[in-house]
Parts: C-alpha cells; structure tokens; sequence
C-alpha cells in the first residue's frame, strides 16, 4: 500500500531544511541533521524529495528568478508609493526577497556544491547590464566602474538581508542605494 504524503509532514520537512542550509550550507547540511530537526526518520524525507539536491531545489523556490527580465522591465510603479522608482517587476521581486530573505542569502553565499553555486555572480552580472543600460547614453560611464557599482551593489544588499530591519527599512535602504549609484555613475 502506498504511503499517503502529507502536507504538514512535507512543511515540516521544507522548515527543517531551510534552518539547516541556512545555518550549515548545503555542503555540511545533511539530510539526517534536516529529519532530526523535523522530528521524523530519515527515510521518511525521501518519500517526499528523491535527494539532497531536490530538497535544496524546493526550499529554493520562492526566490529563484530570471534576473534580466525582472530588471528589464520598465513599468515604473507610480501608483505604488512603496515602489520608490522600482519597476512593478522589481518592486514585487524584491519584496518577495525580503520575505524569503533567508532562502535568499541561501542562494546567494550558501549553495557551494550546487548548481547555483554562481548564482550570486550571475545576479550581478545582471545588475551591471541594468546599470550599463540605464547609463547607455552617458559618455562619462566606465565599464569597470559600473561593474563595480554593481558587484557594491549586491552586497549592499546582501547586508540589508543578513540585518533586516523590517520591509519599510529594506524599501528605504534600496532607495537610497540605487538613487546614489544610479545617479552618480558618470558624473
């Protein structure tokens, strides 16, 4: 007979494996460590996730995202006080990051050993053809130097997600950083 998946044993799991990628990596985090924390045996995760990697796969989901389209989109949300000069696109993507900050910070500096192990640098690769795009007409933008900005950039908002403050911090902090590196490349 085969055994009926529940979802408040499949929460519990998704739970466990967030604390312990967050706190462990996904190197030294293991699927016993993750079943010892959900309280249940070992085996019992692998009637939900076929391995480690499909775990890691789930728990990653609510952040995963095509960079380039999220920032080519254009459609300033100007009804949205909120949006600070954000695009809807950007705005939606980034106060989803900032609920899902640690599956975030996950991907970004926690996923050695994964297929998102470069996911920090194609995110900034992204950012820099944001900002070499939004710079297209300045004659006075260096290419390292926005590539700078950008690589600045994405720590800065690391940092944001590593001390969160509350989402009308966040909103206020991205602000003031985009409007000084955005405005100030070039000039």
């Amino acid at each position: 007979m085969a055994q009926i998946l529940k979802d408040e044993i499949r929460e519990r799991i998704l739970a466990s494996a967030l604390e312990e990628f967050y706190c462990s990596g996904y190197k030294s985090a293991t699927m016993r460590g993750i079943a010892a924390k959900a309280k249940i045996p070992t085996g019992l995760i692998y009637s939900y996730y076929k391995n480690k990697e499909s775990l890691f796969d789930a728990v990653l989901q609510p952040v995963l995202y095509d960079w380039g389209q999220v920032m080519a989109s254009e459609d300033i949300d100007k009804a949205n006080r909120e949006s600070r000069g954000f695009s809807k696109a950007e705005t939606e993507c980034l106060m989803n990051l900032f609920t899902h900050r640690q599956e975030f910070i996950i991907l970004m500096d926690k996923s050695e050993g994964t297929k998102y192990a470069q996911e920090k640098d194609r995110f900034i690769r992204e950012v820099e053809k944001h900002f070499q795009y939004k710079h297209q007409n300045d004659e006075n933008a260096d290419d390292v130097f926005i590539h700078i900005v950008a690589n600045n950039f994405v720590d800065a908002s690391m940092q944001m997600m590593y001390h969160y403050k509350g989402k009308d911090w966040a909103l206020t902090m991205l602000y003031q950083l985009s409007k000084m590196y955005l405005s100030g490349i070039g000039r």
